[in-house]
């Protein structure tokens, strides 16, 4: 699992791991050559609400993935992430695949009632899956934001028909750097 692309990942050797990526950062396009040199899939979550404009000047320095949060949620700034003609490369790219993130990346961890949970689910993952939908592509895989694997939200998924669901059992790539 990778989120805001450093230069010391480039050191490491990915070539045995399925490679995903959250967020939808500028910074895993920024590096895309680097990690197609693995052949191995490269899912890239993406959260169909926080898209950089086609017109907008992306952020060369990468920045941790929360500050970007931070700024996209205070203040809507979205040049540390993706625009849609990047992220419509990658998924025309051999071993890539662009996996749904959600449309708001909602932080569902706080306490919420089990109905407002359902009725924003399910319009959540409908306006995803519409998103992509428009820029013609289609998705099986997702991604829970902030890892937050609910079983409702799983269930509300595999009714869209969506089949690979990923979680926090996926590995940080910080893990890997003392395991590799």
């Amino acid at each position: 699992m990778i989120h805001e692309v450093y230069e010391w990942m480039l050191n490491l050797d990915l070539s045995e791991y399925i490679i995903t990526f959250d967020d939808g950062l500028y910074s895993q396009y920024k590096y895309l050559e680097h990690f197609l040199k693995f052949n191995t899939p490269k899912i890239f979550f993406i959260s169909t609400n926080i898209i950089s404009p086609e017109d907008e000047i992306q952020n060369k320095e990468t920045i941790p993935c929360a500050r970007a949060h931070e700024l996209f949620f205070k203040n809507k700034v979205t040049n540390n992430y993706m625009k849609w003609s990047q992220i419509k490369e990658i998924a025309n790219t051999a071993n890539c695949y662009i996996g749904g993130h959600s449309h708001k990346h909602k932080d569902l961890r706080k306490n919420i009632s089990l109905k407002e949970l359902h009725s924003h689910l399910k319009n959540d993952t409908d306006t995803m899956i519409s998103e992509f939908e428009k820029k013609g592509i289609q998705i099986k895989d997702f991604c829970f934001p902030y890892n937050y694997e609910a079983p409702l939200y799983k269930e509300v998924l595999k009714q869209k028909g969506i089949t690979n669901i990923y979680g926090s059992g996926r590995i940080a790539i910080e893990e890997l750097k003392n395991a590799i």
